[in-house]
């Protein structure tokens, strides 16, 4: 039960805009469990990835036809990877630190707050290699446990004047390259999960199938305009922590 309840959870914290690192270590401190659960995250990595294969297939049959695109898509995967691994060296022994976690829950809900009543019309043809520095460095600032990879995204995209749409399905499709990479990059700890392999099989297919309803949510919610509501839950999200 603990695995398929982790496997919900990554599937829909992973696309909705609340961190998925920062619930990991929220959800072990209120369960109370202390052992090492990355080896099993990485795997559910590859769930991820396959979610956002299955639901944005057409646009992905698009897309990577589009050179320009895929050339901006390289250079935001450069810079965040590089950005990435910078912090990871530097700050990754803050990553279990409750307060810096509260701190990024914080900062995620007034980011997504900000994105209140934003009407914008710019497709991806428009994608300038400023749009793609900036998304590049976005994308590096989400190691932080707390901080939405997609919630961030989205919002930067919104805020340069891109389509709700268009930002939607780009702030999905741009994280395949960068997911693959941190499966990759971390694959060596796969050998070290002893968990069995039905409790992994069932954690995949579960994390799939709620990853694939958060992803529904997530566009509904731009689509109504409604998408600054995951910041009120973020903050409720620094109190708790705050106070575990």
């Amino acid at each position: 039960m603990q695995f398929l309840f982790f496997g919900i959870i990554q599937g829909l914290t992973e696309f909705l805009p609340i961190s998925s690192s920062g619930h990991l270590y929220l959800f072990q401190k209120i369960l109370g469990i202390n052992g090492n659960l990355l080896p099993f995250f990485v795997i559910l990595h590859l769930a991820t990835l396959l979610a956002i294969i299955l639901f944005f297939h057409n646009q992905l049959k698009e897309l990577f036809c589009n050179k320009k695109i895929l050339l901006h898509i390289g250079i935001i995967t450069l810079i965040s990877a590089s950005l990435g691994l910078i912090i990871k060296h530097f700050f990754t022994g803050f990553f279990v630190f409750k307060y810096l976690i509260a701190f990024c829950f914080f900062i995620n809900g007034i980011i997504l707050l900000s994105a209140k009543n934003r009407s914008c019309k710019r497709t991806l043809q428009a994608l300038s290699f400023k749009d793609s520095i900036i998304l590049g460095i976005l994308q590096g600032l989400a190691i932080f446990p707390g901080i939405s990879r997609s919630g961030i995204t989205i919002i930067g995209l919104l805020k340069r004047g891109f389509d709700a749409k268009e930002a939607f399905s780009f702030s999905f499709i741009m994280a395949i390259p960068i997911i693959l990479g941190a499966f990759l990059v971390e694959g060596k700890e796969i050998l070290s999960v002893n968990i069995g392999t039905t409790n992994i099989i069932i954690s995949f297919i579960v994390a799939v199938l709620s990853g694939l309803f958060a992803l529904k949510i997530i566009k509904k919610a731009l689509i109504k305009v409604k998408f600054h509501n995951f910041g009120y839950y973020c903050l409720l999200t620094f109190f708790i922590t705050l106070f575990l």
